[in-house]
């Protein structure tokens, strides 16, 4: 009986920390670089594009540098219908994939990152920008919207 008591109570000491980083987690608080946040996998993501550069940082979950080396990103910006761009990112140092690319952001960019690194499954985010690159907060939800 003790054991059990005592793993509900770990579960329920731990169960805040799980949820904690979904997108209004993130949106919640100011990111290091400027950009948005958002979880891949075992790594959080910040997204940081400005002029024609595109700029990825990753962390681990304790906000430590994850290394870059040997990985790659596929960003894919989809400014409007009509209009689609796809920047390829490559290490630039440390924690950083970063790539140029020829695009024009619409008022609101919805953006898929694709992180590769040999011999590891691929890691998907997706992101909303603005114009001029400034994050777009995911909308709260309302109480019973939960998704399953």
């Amino acid at each position: 009986m003790r054991t059990s008591l005592a793993v509900l109570l770990l579960l329920a000491a731990l169960s805040p920390r799980v949820h904690a980083h979904n997108d209004e987690y993130f949106d919640s608080r100011p990111a290091p670089h400027g950009g948005q946040v958002r979880m891949a996998g075992p790594v959080h993501l910040e997204l940081v594009v400005r002029g024609d550069e595109v700029t990825l940082y990753m962390t681990d979950h304790a906000d430590k540098p994850v290394s870059t080396d040997n990985g790659s990103a596929k960003v894919i910006i989809r400014a409007s219908k009509r209009n689609r761009f796809v920047v390829v990112l490559r290490p630039a140092g440390d924690n950083v994939l970063r790539g140029t690319g020829e695009f024009k952001l619409g008022k609101r960019n919805d953006v898929t990152v694709l992180v590769t690194f040999p011999g590891q499954d691929s890691q998907r985010a997706q992101f909303r920008i603005e114009k001029d690159g400034k994050p777009i907060a995911t909308p709260k939800r309302r109480a019973g919207s939960a998704h399953h």
